[in-house]
C-alpha cells in the first residue's frame, strides 16, 4: 500500500482548499508555510501535519495510509554552537574535549591564536 509522506504533504500544501480544512491546531505553521512555501525549513510543518492531519489527508489521498512521524521518519538535526579561542598549541586539548559524534568546523587564524567554531550536529529526540 502506497503510504502518505513528506513529499505527499508538500503536494497537498500547494493546494489551497487542502490548507482550508486543516485543524486549527496548525493555523499558526500554516502561516509560516504560506509565507515561504519553498523553504526548506518547513520540514517541522510537513511533520507536523502529518502527526495531526491524518484524517484530512486520507481523505485528500484516499485507499494510501498516513505514516506515523515519530516512528517512521527519522528525527531532526538540532545544531549546538560552540566557539574555542585559544592558542594554537592548546587547540588539540580543546578538541579532544568535544567528544564523539557529527561535527562542522570553521577555524580563522591571527598570528598564534585561533577562533574555532563548532555546530555539533546531534539529533533531536
Amino acid at each position: 500500500m502506497n503510504k502518505v509522506s513528506i513529499q505527499e504533504v508538500k503536494e497537498a500544501l500547494k493546494d489551497p482548499e487542502f490548507r482550508k480544512n486543516l485543524p486549527p491546531e496548525l493555523d499558526e505553521d500554516i502561516r509560516k508555510y504560506e509565507q515561504n512555501p519553498g523553504c526548506p525549513c518547513n520540514i517541522g510543518i510537513y511533520r507536523n501535519v502529518l502527526a495531526l492531519a491524518s484524517k484530512e489527508l486520507l481523505q485528500y489521498y484516499p485507499g494510501r495510509e498516513v505514516i506515523n512521524p515519530e516512528t517512521e521518519l527519522p528525527p531532526l538535526r538540532h545544531n549546538n554552537f560552540t566557539v574555542i579561542n585559544c592558542a594554537i598549541h592548546e587547540l588539540e586539548g580543546k578538541l579532544k574535549e568535544l567528544g564523539l559524534g557529527d561535527k562542522q568546523i570553521a577555524i580563522a587564524r591571527y598570528e598564534d591564536q585561533v577562533t574555532v567554531i563548532i555546530n555539533d550536529l546531534s539529533y533531536d529526540l
